[in-house]
């Protein structure tokens, strides 16, 4: 769900420009298509700590650590949205065309397609920057995770905080998102993600922002089991033509440790994650 949730962080900004200055707003526009390309490369390390004759005991039973793995995922969707209506609402239909896995696990290669590829979802963009799902058609995925895809794609662009006021050289805002990652099989771990946009430069139909993310474990979950904390640095360029990010990049560094009885499991995460947009 994550990917589903980062592509609608990226497609959630608009703007209007006023000389050097950037005003953003949560809204897509009527009558146009959006083409998105996105990838993602992470490297995780998953490591383990605690008395040595349990770990030995763990080798014994074909645990051995650590456990590198490097995962690509490819990502391409369509979304084409239909005329304005009186109350300034429009339908809009999203289509994931493609969604691609590639994973390296000590070693061993494989790939696989997601059960989401070929998805649809037919849903209704409010006039206030809402999206709400009417319908989601797919025959490869069952009730319950059509019923996390929707919860997913309402909630987050109805809780991402974006600047009224008009943003010049220099200026910067800040978003908090919450994101739960899981930790192998041993624990799904809550964190928060804050991402500072500072505006760097308009240039023509073009502003470009650079990006500084901190993690951090959710407060509702702070325990000495559990710990979280990472940075990473990026850029984005807005189209202020057609509204909308057309390119963004981050590269993401993540240490998450869970303890399990007298073990302690680490997980040191690498991600690199770039999208592209074509509007017509």
């Amino acid at each position: 769900m994550k990917k589903i949730i980062s592509l609608l962080l990226l497609v959630a900004i608009t703007s209007c420009t006023q000389g050097q200055e950037v005003i953003f707003k949560s809204r897509f526009l009527p009558e146009k298509e959006y083409f998105t390309s996105s990838s993602t490369d992470s490297k995780n390390i998953l490591n383990v700590s605690g008395p040595e004759e349990r770990i030995l005991k763990m080798k014994e039973n074909g645990f051995v650590f650590p456990i590198e793995s490097i995962t690509q995922t490819q990502i391409q969707t369509e979304m084409k949205n239909g005329e304005k209506q009186d109350d300034e609402s429009f339908l809009y239909t999203m289509l994931y065309k493609s969604i691609n896995t590639t994973t390296i696990q000590n070693g061993k290669k494989e790939e696989k397609e997601n059960p989401m590829t070929g998805l649809v979802v037919e849903g209704k963009y409010k006039s206030g920057g809402q999206v709400e799902v009417l319908n989601i058609i797919s025959d490869k995925v069952n009730d319950a995770t059509k019923n996390i895809i929707k919860s997913s794609l309402e909630t987050v662009t109805q809780s991402i905080p974006f600047p009224e006021e008009p943003m010049k050289i220099g200026d910067s805002f800040n978003q908090v998102i919450p994101m739960t990652i899981p930790v192998a099989d041993l624990a799904s771990v809550n964190v928060i993600i804050s991402t500072t946009y500072t505006l760097e430069e308009i240039n023509n139909d073009f502003a470009y922002f650079n990006l500084y993310q901190e993690i951090k474990l959710n407060m509702d979950q702070e325990s000495a089991e559990i710990t979280a904390d990472g940075k990473g640095t990026g850029k984005a360029i807005y189209n202020t033509k057609f509204n909308f990010v057309k390119d963004y990049g981050t590269d993401l560094e993540m240490k998450i440790s869970v303890g399990v009885e007298d073990l302690i499991f680490t997980n040191e995460l690498v991600t690199k994650t770039s999208q592209k947009v074509e509007i017509k």
